[in-house]
């Protein structure tokens, strides 16, 4: 019976497929070199400045939307005040020049500077909310900008503008020379430095999102919880996003100052921050194509929208795709033919009513709002996500740094301290109070080094307001909680945040897995492993030797956590594509990773199989008998029986009894704790 479990479980993990992750980096290359050729050549076949000039803009959004997709695609964070960043990195740009004199390469710098000073300002306060508070704030922030820009008129020269003369990228003037390229390629310089800053931006945002910092953002957007109790501290690594996405903004907003040669308060309001919002949504989100196709949807519509007859034609097209997709699921019997009904009777009214209409330019707002709902409810991956669901060899490809894996060093870090040393876990007291109600009623522990403590209880006892009480989740209301520190000294916890009592040696796993789901195995521990990595952003940027060799020496060691816990084989599947009992022992690893003295495991074994579970407990064993401490809340009686030196037992807040696990079972005032009073179980 086990053995068909376990070949049950293993038909139900997806193969990790390496072949289709090269073809993944190979098509990201041959994308790459696609777009390097297309910009080059476009201008040499495309000679209509007007055309030059539109992909000059869709470039210099997809700057900006590349630089959002960090804050809404990787942290999951709503920010609608990114026209007002671009809006000061075009107004740093030109005021630099109005009351200075100082030309392109001083307006791009000034540009990415001030801005990411005044992102960094806004982060600060705003990202200590999330969801639409956040919204609120930045939108809030967007007016304020606005507002601003109209009003100091010393400096931004009011609702009159700034009017700003032809780029020069070089001043061959200086040099007593002419240009090379002659007075055709003079009109093409701003144009290639604007495709090589979009490269460049591509890049740099790469390099970040591949990197330690990228795989933080991943993870506070999946599991805030989880990813403090990492060591990953959630508030610091989105500011770090939001001043990334704020510096690109600003190079963006100082290209377009130098592009359009004037800029004006009403430039950067509201519409434009749908637009940005709709080019994220409706592009991609986590790609680095998405922000370019979404770049030229929002350049193109308005010039679509302002054509009353084009409108007409493609609304016309449209209705007749969604009337064939509507009629072909219904004849067919598809599942999905109600899910898609909606839409394509909406498709198909779109029409009729735009036969009514003399203009759509009035209503633009209202059809960019339509289109958001639209693709966040059936696109919600958007077109690149459609596009790579649909033809999987197009995914990218998860490793980052290469096919060849393999691990390494000891998977973990032998701690040292044995049974019969003073606690490495003292907590004195600790009371958790809510509102009327007492989780923890002036609980005592002692946790000795070396050990398996068990803390049971029925449902509700507090055990896992204890757990979050040691990891900083709930700061206690009374009492202290001491990590032992070293011979005759010890560290309070109590007081301190999730990601430095992690950092202090402290992990966990949780009740309900709290894994980061869109990230692979392999990705998992490395998150874990987040305390390793010593380099800075810029070494991200540069990737810089150090950059490098942290990285490589880190996934050595994860494939060695995974190997332990038996999921070697599964590292490039994602997490929400494993098993269960998967799902538990990625889990354990990741919080191996952080190299812990204490290790607290909540009901790891809820939801197994037989087979898992005795997998499980071959594992805290040998977690054990590496010197590290571990604290099991567990309610299969037969674990805890297997497994624990000293259990303690909490009924409704309160420490009922505590010793061997044997001593504890025969117990009158845990029995009743279990099963109601003796006295009326003997009546029955």
């Amino acid at each position: 019976m086990a053995q068909s479990a376990q070949a049950l479980a293993r038909e139900t993990i997806p193969p990790a497929a390496p072949a289709a992750a090269g073809l993944g980096r190979f098509t990201g290359l041959i994308g790459a070199a696609l777009l390097v050729l297309f910009l080059a050549a476009f201008p040499l076949v495309v000679t209509s400045q007007y055309y030059v000039h539109l992909l000059m803009v869709i470039a210099i959004y997809a700057i900006l939307i590349l630089g959002l997709d960090i804050v809404v695609g990787y942290t999951g964070q709503v920010s609608l005040g990114h026209a007002g960043l671009f809006g000061v990195g075009a107004y740093s740009a030109a005021v630099l020049f109005l009351h200075f004199k100082l030309g392109l390469w001083w307006g791009i710098l000034a540009g990415i500077g001030v801005t990411a000073g005044f992102g960094l300002l806004l982060a600060i306060p705003a990202l200590r909310v999330s969801g639409p508070y956040l919204a609120m704030v930045t939108l809030a922030f967007g007016t304020i900008i606005q507002i601003f820009i109209n009003e100091m008129t010393p400096l931004t020269n009011g609702p009159l503008g700034i009017t700003l003369p032809p780029a020069r990228v070089i001043d061959f003037s200086l040099l007593g020379m002419q240009a090379p390229w002659g007075a055709a390629g003079r009109k093409l310089e701003f144009y290639y430095l604007v495709c090589l800053c979009l490269l460049l931006t591509i890049v740099v945002v790469n390099r970040i999102v591949r990197s330690p910092f990228g795989r933080a953002f991943e993870a506070l957007r999946d599991s805030p919880i989880a990813c403090d109790c990492m060591g990953v501290s959630v508030y610091r690594y989105k500011v770090y996003a939001f001043v990334v996405s704020a510096a690109l903004a600003g190079l963006a907003g100082a290209l377009f100052a130098w592009s359009e040669r004037y800029v004006a308060p009403n430039s950067y309001g509201f519409e434009l921050t749908v637009l940005f919002l709709l080019a994220v949504t409706m592009g991609g989100r986590k790609s680095r194509a998405g922000p370019l196709i979404g770049a030229a949807i929002i350049v193109m519509m308005p010039n679509i929208l302002a054509d009353i007859a084009l409108v007409r034609i493609m609304a016309g097209l449209i209705a007749a795709v969604a009337l064939v997709i509507l009629a072909v699921a219904f004849l067919r019997r598809q599942e999905n033919r109600t899910a898609i009904l909606i839409p394509a009777l909406l498709c198909i009214a779109f029409f009729p009513a735009t036969l009514a209409m003399q203009s759509v330019t009035d209503f633009r707002l209202t059809v960019f709002g339509l289109m958001i709902l639209f693709v966040v409810y059936y696109l919600p991956e958007g077109i690149v996500g459609y596009i790579r669901e649909k033809l999987p060899f197009l995914r990218p490809a998860h490793t980052g740094e290469g096919t060849a894996l393999s691990s390494s060093g000891e998977a973990l870090i032998q701690q040292g301290g044995r049974a019969g040393a003073d606690p490495l876990l003292k907590v004195e007291g600790a009371v958790m109070q809510f509102g009327g109600l007492k989780a923890l009623a002036g609980v005592n522990l002692d946790v000795r080094p070396g050990t398996i403590h068990g803390l049971i209880g029925p449902n509700g006892s507090g055990k896992s307001t204890m757990m979050n009480v040691l990891t900083g989740i709930y700061k206690p209301t009374d009492g202290g909680v001491t990590l032992a520190a070293g011979a005759g000294s010890g560290k309070r916890l109590d007081g301190l945040t999730p990601s430095d009592i992690a950092l202090s040696g402290v992990a966990r796993t949780f009740q309900n897995v709290q894994l980061f789901r869109e990230m692979t195995a392999l990705e998992n521990v490395l998150v874990g492993l987040h305390h390793a990595f010593h380099g800075t952003i810029f070494d991200a940027i540069l990737g810089t030797p150090r950059r490098r060799r942290e990285e490589r020496e880190a996934r050595a060691r994860a494939m060695a956590i995974l190997d332990f816990v038996g999921l070697g084989s599964l590292a490039q599947v994602e997490a929400r594509n494993l098993p269960y009992g998967k799902q538990r022992l990625l889990e354990i690893g990741r919080a191996l990773a952080l190299d812990p003295v204490l290790l607290l495991l909540d009901e790891p074994a809820a939801g197994l199989t037989a087979p898992d579970i005795a997998e499980l407990i071959t594992i805290i064993r040998k977690i054990r008998d590496a010197g590290i401490t571990v604290i099991l809340i567990e309610h299969h009686m037969d674990v805890v029986m297997g497994l624990c030196d000293r259990v303690s037992v909490l009924d409704f807040g309160h420490k009922i009894a505590e010793g061997s696990a044997r001593e504890v079972q025969a117990d009158p005032k845990v029995i009743e704790a279990y099963l109601g009073s003796p006295v009326a179980d003997a009546a029955e």
